[in-house]
């Protein structure tokens, strides 16, 4: 009992240091072949992490997901708050997505004569319902779709199986992320699942959106063939965010409130992805198999004594920050914004937007850096709890769920929602093909650290200091970090 109360208290502690993240805003046949029928279809692109092309690779979605029958059996979810469509509806739906995943659902069922039910949890950002139960013995969950930082509180705490133990989940499939088993597989565990089973990776990537009214307006090119030329740097981004705001009042005076910026951002956009436009992390794996604190470097430093520069100039509005205006969003649909940071998933709200835009990657820091695209950590993972009786039943089931949604879910979303529906050009396209396989997962960010609110923190410290700020927390993060390698790394020789 003693045992359990100190487990508990840890996990409220943990829960205690997260950071308030920021949140997004928010063609198809219903087959019906049964497990092990071998089925080849052909999809329009990789969606997952950019690992295997698929454009005109064939894959055979069916052929290895398990062949038993679960007759009668109830597959339970347990789901975040306003997140439940994500994966489950009581009826079919006229959203092309929503009806894909309603289908889905009711194909997985039909194939193991099984019925899945769905459980909204609570209004908290970082949600762990179900974590007491499980401690307590409960069975009443087969998988959890919680914040990604929910997740490893759950995976920390014992609560939740290894993946790499399940064998009915195919690690090596393409419907699951393969950055996520480099990034959180540690010590031969990983306890978060992420893939194809969700819509949530590609809704919550970062990523810049430009009107071109006000590039055209400047007799400014386009950055995409910047982009394509590898030279879409952070240089190249803050000439023309300086070139970007403009006085509409004729105060003297730039401001979002009447005036055009060059950039509005928000402290959890662009502050959090610079860390990874100049491919550094929060934690890595060492040569060891630890994760080790790797974000400070006089590279870091400089990333952000440059980002904060620019914020500097009138042009620039970094919400939280500079004051308590904190309608970005609407401001850049309204015109009044070259650039704005958001996930891509936001572009499904500018269908009205008069002025054309585009969707481009956030710059690399030099040259020689690659894009790279960080999830929001408001994104969902999923985890199996410990006190599933068959875990090989919900790998199965789990397994079907991320197959089918790979072959028809995704595709929806991607190909149909956000390509062909939202974005305005073929250049757009390409882009979000870009950033989609270049997306990255540091625990330091997703899983909390002392560090995980980091961007967020500078923004709203009046020097913007990142060595002091850095120094002022690093005992308290290598504790943190150690703590982690025991308890979801379960690495014992830890100082």
């Amino acid at each position: 009992m003693l045992k359990k109360i100190l487990v508990a208290l840890l996990a409220a502690g943990m829960i205690f240091v997260f950071a308030a993240c920021e949140k997004g805003n928010e063609g198809n046949t219903d087959n019906t072949d049964k497990p092990g029928t071998d089925v080849t279809e052909v999809v329009g692109g990789d969606t997952t992490d950019g690992q295997d092309e698929t454009d005109s690779e064939e894959i055979d979605y069916l052929s290895d997901l398990s062949k038993e029958r679960y007759d009668g059996y109830t597959f339970r979810m347990l789901i975040r708050p306003k997140k439940v469509s994500d994966q489950y509806l009581e009826e079919d739906s006229t959203d092309k997505v929503e009806s894909a995943i309603y289908r889905r659902n009711k194909q997985v069922e039909e194939m193991y004569g099984i019925t899945i039910t769905a459980t909204e949890s609570s209004d908290s950002d970082y949600e762990t319902d179900a974590l007491n139960s499980i401690l307590a013995g409960d069975d009443a969950y087969d998988v959890i779709f919680a914040h990604a930082r929910a997740a490893f509180v759950y995976a920390a705490n014992g609560a939740v199986y290894n993946i790499k133990d399940i064998d009915t989940i195919h690690l090596d499939k393409p419907w699951w992320s393969k950055n996520i088993q480099e990034s959180c597989t540690i010590n031969g565990r990983l306890f978060v699942l992420d893939g194809d089973i969700s819509k949530h990776r590609l809704f919550y990537c970062n990523c810049l959106m430009f009107n071109k009214r006000i590039f055209d307006d400047l007799g400014l090119d386009y950055p995409y063939d910047l982009v394509r030329d590898g030279d879409w740097t952070f240089d190249e981004f803050s000439y023309l965010v300086r070139k970007g705001g403009k006085d509409l009042d004729g105060d003297g005076v730039i401001g979002p409130e009447a005036d055009q910026l060059g950039l509005y951002t928000r402290a959890y956009g662009l502050p959090t992805a610079l860390i990874y436009t100049g491919g550094k992390k929060i934690y890595d794996i060492g040569d060891d198999g630890k994760l080790q604190l790797t974000l400070y470097s006089q590279k870091t430093a400089d990333m952000f004594d440059q980002f904060f520069l620019l914020c500097s100039n009138s042009a620039v509005y970094l919400e939280n920050s500079n004051g308590t205006y904190t309608d970005g969003y609407n401001l850049f649909i309204q015109g009044r914004a070259m650039f704005v940071d958001n996930a891509i998933g936001d572009v499904n709200g500018m269908r009205d937007m008069e002025d054309d835009f585009g969707i481009i990657p956030n710059p690399k820091f030099t040259d020689e850096d690659e894009y790279l695209t960080v999830s929001n950590g408001h994104m969902h993972l999923e985890v199996i709890p410990i006190t599933v009786p068959d875990v090989n039943r919900t790998g199965a089931i789990l397994e079907a769920l991320c197959a089918i949604g790979s072959r028809d879910v995704i595709p929806e979303y991607y190909n149909v929602a956000l390509k062909r529906k939202y974005s305005r050009d073929d250049d757009s396209e390409e882009m979000l093909d870009l950033i989609k396989d270049s997306v990255t997962y540091d625990i330091g960010y997703v899983g909390g650290s002392s560090y995980q609110s980091v961007g967020y923190q500078l923004s709203n410290l009046a020097t913007h200091d990142f060595s002091s700020y850095y120094a002022e927390r690093e005992a308290s993060a290598i504790e943190t970090l150690n703590n982690f390698n025991k308890n979801y790394g379960g690495f014992e020789d830890i100082e």
